[in-house]
């Protein structure tokens, strides 16, 4: 007895689940990223602007508005301070299956202001007293604002395409 008829078998069209996979990544990660600029940027009291500054690196690469002032108090302009002592980078590299951001700094004071309030604990060689004193712990905040995009992360579904096999 013979069997004639077509079937048809589904295949993962590669090449496109990547560009979609890529897409969908991309959009994500910046998504986290400005989540994560609005929380942690938002919390840093900005008096010369360096602090604030230190987060500019990042905030350019994905089109973050991070408007940057300066008290009238201030007797510099901070941006290029906190500038040259920080680095932000977003990667998303679909050849190295590489997508993240990184934010640091080394700019003291706000690193010293993370963790300690320096009216209650202050390192004189910082600042005086301040107005708005830490800890800011910004890091803990921007990491639950990135936990609360990556948690609602879904992969796109597979691209098939259909090959007809004809069996005679």
């Amino acid at each position: 007895m013979k069997f004639k008829g077509t079937f048809v078998a589904p295949r993962v069209d590669f090449t496109k689940y990547r560009q979609a996979l890529h897409n969908e990544l991309l959009e994500l990660l910046t998504r986290a990223a400005f989540e994560w600029l609005e929380e942690t940027a938002k919390t840093i009291p900005q008096w010369s602007g360096a602090s604030a500054a230190t987060f500019l690196h990042l905030a350019r690469q994905i089109g973050y508005s991070l408007p940057i002032s300066r008290a009238a108090t201030a007797p510099f302009n901070g941006e290029p301070m906190g500038l040259g002592a920080s680095r932000g980078e977003f990667v998303s590299d679909p050849n190295s299956g590489q997508y993240h951001f990184i934010y640091s700094t080394t700019l003291k004071h706000l690193i010293y202001n993370e963790f300690n309030n320096a009216n209650l604990s202050p390192d004189d060689s910082l600042f005086s007293r301040l107005l708005q004193p830490g800890p800011y712990r910004f890091q803990d905040r921007g990491q639950a604002a990135f936990l609360r995009v990556a948690s609602g992360v879904r992969l796109p579904e597979p691209i098939y395409k259909l090959k007809r096999i004809r069996v005679k």
